[in-house]
């Protein structure tokens, strides 16, 4: 019987042969969950949320009760996460909303205009303290018992030979600052002032890439996501969408790549009319991971012999569909995108309101 090292190691090389566009000895399973989790146990979303030990060992013990998986892509998580990478205010379970309300991303306008200035002329370091202090309530404040708890998430998942696949998440400035702005008034500004937009993206960079190279070295983790969302390619323009979204993350996929960790291509939504792009990225480093609203048999067209899959069992399949609908579609999954270069798991998230019956049948579909 392999010790749970030998079985760390094994599912990690099964993990990183796909990666590398090898063919591992079957197709790995690397889900992710929080809210199902949380569900799943009957965990109050208000308990899940404010103790990052807890979501943690939700996370282990739900998937862990429905079959054998070889890593996860998050090990903790809590809402503030959020604030990260949108630059918005988060309702929680428990305060905001009740107990076991789903949290929300608040849509506001929480920078102003002048703002564009500030990180052009003072830098987005000096924007961003200030932001995160006067305009999201200390943020950095509130994020460090999350951030005091990753070392031993870190631990407990590996303890179980379970790989923590991609707990960290960075992002480009677009994201970031239509979250700040708000969606609508931030694609006012592309045409109104587009110049200075991108001045302020351009500024922002530096810190950005510097971010995620500190990141990499300090956590080390094995991969981290390059998370996608009001990016994407069916709500821009090409033109817009070369100008403002792809350079940038061109730049961030290379950094992180050239750090040795697995850039994870979060992407929600649809980027099918743009994949052909992502074919500018480092070849056998990346992972596209898509939500199912990109065409994924499209992608693996296109991307197939340029980086892994890793996808996409649809929210409304795990949601509203049966075991078998699940199974049969993981099983195509695995024959027409794997069963080299592909990584099976849900798109996006598992949802909250997902029948565990249904996640089983998707981890277990690798078995077969």
């Amino acid at each position: 019987m392999a010790t749970v090292a030998e079985l760390y190691n094994e599912r990690l090389n099964r993990i990183k042969k796909a990666v590398a566009l090898e063919k591992p000895d079957r197709v790995p399973i690397v889900p992710l969950g929080d809210s199902f989790c949380a569900r799943h146990l009957g965990i109050k979303l208000s308990e899940f949320c404010a103790h990052p030990e807890l979501s943690n060992e939700t996370m282990l013990k739900s998937f862990t009760s429905l079959g054998q998986v070889d890593g996860i892509q998050h090990i903790a998580f809590n809402p503030n996460l959020l604030s990260t990478i949108w630059l918005s205010k988060v309702k929680f379970p428990g305060k905001e909303l009740e107990d076991d309300e789903l949290w929300q991303v608040e849509e506001a306008e929480l920078m102003k205009i002048e703002d564009y200035d500030v990180i052009i002329d003072k830098g987005f370091d000096y924007f961003l303290n200030d932001f995160y202090l006067n305009r999201l309530d200390n943020l950095g404040e509130r994020l460090q018992p999350f951030y005091a708890a990753f070392p031993g998430a870190f631990k407990a998942t590996a303890d179980l030979g379970i790989v923590p696949f991609s707990p960290v998440i960075v992002t480009i400035p677009y994201e970031m600052l239509c979250g700040a702005r708000s969606m609508v008034v931030f694609l006012k500004d592309l045409f109104r002032i587009p110049d200075k937009v991108q001045a302020a993206m351009d500024a922002s960079m530096p810190w950005i890439l510097e971010n995620a190279r500190q990141l990499c070295r300090t956590m080390k983790p094995i991969a981290l996501w390059v998370g996608g969302w009001r990016a994407a390619s069916e709500f821009l323009s090409p033109k817009l969408w070369q100008r403002f979204v792809f350079p940038y993350y061109q730049q961030l996929v290379e950094a992180v790549a050239a750090e040795g960790v697995i850039p994870v291509l979060h992407f929600d939504s649809n980027w099918t009319r743009d994949l052909s792009f992502l074919l500018q990225l480092p070849k056998a480093k990346c992972v596209f991971s898509p939500d199912g609203t990109t065409d994924i048999f499209k992608a693996k067209e296109i991307l197939g012999d340029h980086m892994c899959i890793m996808g996409d069992v649809h929210a409304s399949m795990l949601t509203l569909g049966t075991p078998e609908e699940v199974h049969a579609y993981c099983r195509r999954l695995i024959r027409e995108i794997g069963p080299t270069g592909f990584i099976l798991a849900q798109g996006c998230d598992t949802p909250p309101n997902a029948k565990p019956e249904n996640v089983k049948a998707m981890i277990d579909a690798v078995k077969d």
